[in-house]
């Protein structure tokens, strides 16, 4: 953000528009290492009309911050409903600092080329970057003035002020006035940004010289500065492959880099695909590199593309930086658990757990990955120890529980009446398809805690022969129907068939919504709002809404977070609520996968890959399924949230819920 109308402490701050807050906010930036870190600033505009919809912020020739608005009641729709009233704001500050020099509010189109130029030095970004545009249209036309370009590079060369120097480059370029070989020598700039821009135009056409790759490679082994070598990074993808190996080879010695926020996540970004095509000299770099998080995502990629023998191999002579190598090993194993160790993994992983520690643990969770002889005993032993901690008793619970190891069939009963264990334990129960287990959870029910019984209700909503048992459960009232989240009943219904509706009824009610709306608006007066609970309306959004939408830091990932949503608007409330499936956000589309061993998932992809697929569901943060256990997979054209979930709850509850949404907690 640049204004040469507001005051010097305004400069250097990015100004956003959010459309939920209707405000302009700010953000204070803080130069960190190859970039910025921002911290919250204070509001600069707050808007009294919860139809404004500010999106788009432009300086403009006068110094001003211009904002257009949308003006619409509906914040996230897809349509546009008021396509006739959008509006245009301008914000100046009480004192305009911006000097009404001679032609300023000119058309610019009727300059010379050099008066053009002139204005890259001029305090107005607006009329510097307007004069760019018109430069660049000339020069497409034909040719600009040889004394304007003589003017942009002594600019570039001479002047003082860096931003003005970065825009004489930029004018060049735009322009096509750079002079042979220009550009490469602007690596050996004294600025660090000039380098960068360089080292970007340069590779904008994803053909640099091999003078300028020559160049990038040496700067990318001793240039001080992070900034380049964020840009060294970005540049390996538009350059060929032999260049970019050689690039990232250096940048990975870089160990002051190692807690860059940007840098070495930037260089994985160019090298993932390498390592892919080289899994050889993939590992070549993981030996050599300074930087924690480049080996361990290399032994991530590289367990994941199946070359468990190379590392494993890497391993048996090399005992530097082992942790994170580990650490990749593991993740990329995660939920593998039918995989066959290489020949030498035995000797290997007695080696590493000799040492004790955080490297003998990864061992040991790597040999259970591999499906190691002892595993399936060791952790069985170790879960019926009662002498062991809990979080090592989960641990070897869930790991037998995702090998789906018969042998712990017959212990969960027990395990059901040890508390500490019995979230996981109701989890694990999903992984089998047992009458039993179903039916220890059903008549143990009433006995559980809240949480204990929506992850109750989530296993039992798992499978058909569980739905079945949930559904007679239901119609004999051991379970209430209260308890049965809308969401849950959708998904019985795909698992149980119709003999669920036989009990419940029909999953989408029918409703007139012009009917519901002008019944729920009757019922949530202002008065009546007023008089309402919020503390109460905070355990109705739990229960009905919380398990999938995560307010104020609580609730599920499952719908959209609602924190910063227009809630306090009635009108925006009800719409969405009465109907669900109007505007889905594609992140937010139900999948429905079905496993071949009878298994029900509903939820959100938030990732895939050639071998997996990981989804967010209910009751937990992330699923990762083997697409070969896949048996179908479904995207769903309605929302998760059926239609007619407030008719669920009570008329008081309803009340409590909306007092609750219209609250605004102070930010820490």
């Amino acid at each position: 953000y640049q204004s040469d109308a507001f005051p010097a402490e305004q400069k250097g701050r990015i100004f956003m528009a959010n459309i939920h807050e209707h405000a302009i906010l700010s953000d204070v930036l803080a130069k960190s290492g190859s970039g910025f870190v921002a911290k919250h600033g204070e509001e600069l505009l707050l808007a009294n009309n919860a139809q404004w919809v500010g999106f788009s912020m432009e300086v403009g020739p006068d110094g001003g911050l211009y904002v257009l608005d949308w003006h619409d009641a509906d914040i996230c729709g897809k349509e546009v409903l008021n396509g006739e009233t959008g509006r245009i704001y301008r914000v100046m500050p009480t004192d305009n600092l911006a000097e009404n020099w001679a032609g300023r509010f000119e058309d610019l189109n009727t300059f010379s080329d050099l008066k053009l130029v002139s204005f890259q030095t001029n305090s107005s970004d607006w009329h510097a970057r307007r004069a760019r545009v018109i430069l660049q249209n000339r020069a497409g036309k034909g040719k600009i003035g040889q004394q304007a370009i003589d003017e942009l590079q002594n600019i570039l060369k001479s002047h003082s002020n860096i931003d003005y120097r970065l825009r004489a480059l930029w004018s060049l370029h735009v322009t096509h006035s750079f002079a042979a070989g220009q550009l490469e020598s602007l690596l050996l700039d004294s600025d660090e940004y000039i380098r960068s821009w360089a080292i970007q135009l340069l590779c904008e056409d994803k053909n640099p010289s091999e003078k300028a790759m020559a160049e990038f490679i040496k700067m990318a082994k001793e240039d001080k500065s992070p900034v380049v070598r964020l840009y060294l990074a970005s540049a390996m993808q538009r350059m060929n492959e032999q260049s970019a190996w050689k690039i990232a080879s250096e940048l990975a010695q870089h160990k002051e880099d190692s807690e860059d926020h940007n840098v070495p996540k930037m260089i994985w970004f160019g090298l993932e695909p390498l390592v892919k095509a080289n899994p050889k000299a993939g590992l070549e770099l993981l030996k050599n590199t300074k930087i924690n998080m480049i080996s361990n995502y290399i032994a991530r990629r590289l367990m994941d593309a199946n070359e468990h023998a190379l590392l494993v191999t890497y391993l048996e002579k090399n005992t530097q930086n082992l942790v994170p190598i580990l650490e990749g090993m593991r993740d990329g194993l995660d939920e593998r658990i039918d995989l066959k160790a290489p020949k030498n993994w035995n000797a290997v992983s007695k080696k590493l757990k000799l040492k004790k520690g955080e490297v003998a643990k990864l061992a040991s969770l790597i040999s259970q990955r591999f499906g190691e002889t002892d595993a399936t005993q060791n952790n069985l032993a170790l879960l019926k120890n009662k002498n062991s901690s809990i979080p090592q008793r989960k641990e070897a619970l869930n790991y037998l529980a995702a090998a789906k190891r018969v042998e712990l069939k017959n212990e969960l009963p027990s395990l059901f009446n040890q508390i500490p264990l019995r979230m996981d334990v109701i989890s694990a129960i999903a992984n089998f398809n047992e009458d039993n287990l179903g039916a220890l959870i059903v008549s143990n029910y009433k006995t559980l805690s809240l949480v204990e019984k929506r992850r109750a209700i989530e296993t039992l909503s798992s499978r058909p022969k569980y739905g079945w048992q949930l559904t007679q459960a239901l119609k004999n009232q051991i379970i209430p129907k209260s308890d049965i989240p809308a969401y849950t009943a959708r998904q019985l219904l795909r698992v149980v068939g119709s003999g669920f509706i036989e009990y419940w009824g029909p999953i989408e009610q029918e409703q007139s919504l012009e009917k519901a709306y002008i019944k729920y608006r009757n019922i949530l007066t202002p008065a009546a709002i007023l008089e309402a609970n919020a503390t109460k309306g905070e355990i109705v959004f739990q229960k009905s809404c919380g398990s999938c939408h995560k307010m104020y830091g609580n609730g599920g990932n499952i719908g959209p977070e609602l924190t910063g949503s227009n809630r306090a608007n009635l009108d925006y409330f009800l719409f969405n609520v009465l109907n669900p499936s109007g505007e889905i956000q594609d992140d937010y589309k139900l999948v429905v996968i079905t496993t071949r061993d009878g298994r029900t998932y509903s939820g959100n992809v938030i990732a895939e890959n050639d071998r997996q697929v990981s989804m967010r569901i209910v009751g937990k943060d992330v699923s990762k399924i083997n697409k070969s256990d896949i048996q179908s997979r479904e995207v769903m054209p309605t929302s998760l949230m059926p239609v007619g979930i407030l008719e669920t709850i009570q008329e008081n509850e309803v009340l409590d819920l909306v007092k609750y949404m219209q609250t605004i907690k102070p930010k820490s």
